[in-house]
């Protein structure tokens, strides 16, 4: 193990097995007595926020219908207070921190997808973050049909981000690429076209090439 944290940020397509991958992580960490060198958080929300919990209900909820100007702004305001509760502290002692989504959600969902604009979302997530990078960024890169055909199976009701046709998770893929084409050298792709134990595995390898275990 290093003795500075790193932090580390799953993205990619509901549907990819990110989530499933981090439990899967968490658990090997159990067996491995690493886990009290890691800290696990999520967006949008936070592990350690009861305010930027409200604000996911917020996000998430059908009953709400925001611009994705306003999306961006809720989304950057509760990624400040993880921040500023959970993600710096434990980076501060020295902690590892993996978290469900970060900025590059925000990017794709808002900046591309959305009409807010991918440089006004750009500066919105600078200043709220104070320009706080990931170390590196773990991509699952799922094909759109098969991510449709997961989402299906795990969920009867989707929340507000997820009501969407086929063609959109087509256009979500392409969008991803986009941003990961900015800047290649942050990013580990992953092919999520496979068996959740062949995803963990490509996970671990990316882990230990990065020395994080």
């Amino acid at each position: 193990m290093l003795e500075k944290g790193k932090f580390i940020v799953f993205e990619g397509m509901d549907g990819s097995g990110k989530t499933t991958i981090i439990q899967m992580l968490k658990d090997e960490l159990i067996n491995r007595n690493l886990i009290n060198n890691f800290v696990f958080t999520r967006e949008p929300g936070s592990a350690f926020s009861k305010e930027a919990e409200k604000i996911r209900q917020l996000i998430l909820d059908n009953a709400n219908s925001f611009s994705s100007m306003v999306d961006a702004l809720l989304f950057a305001t509760s990624r400040r207070l993880n921040l500023e509760k959970g993600i710096w502290p434990a980076l501060k002692n020295n902690k590892n921190v993996i978290s469900d989504r970060y900025t590059t959600s925000s990017y794709v969902y808002q900046g591309i997808l959305g009409d807010a604009q991918l440089e006004n979302v750009e500066i919105i997530n600078k200043i709220a973050t104070n320009n706080t990078e990931p170390d590196f960024i773990i991509f699952f890169d799922l094909e759109p049909a098969i991510s449709i055909e997961r989402i299906t199976k795990m969920r009867n009701e989707m929340d507000r981000l997820e009501t969407n046709d086929v063609g959109y998770y087509f256009l979500l893929r392409e969008s991803y690429k986009k941003i990961i084409a900015k800047n290649p050298q942050k990013y580990r792709v992953v092919n999520a076209n496979c068996s959740i134990i062949e995803l963990f595995n490509k996970v671990i390898d990316i882990l230990q090439k990065e020395k994080v275990l």
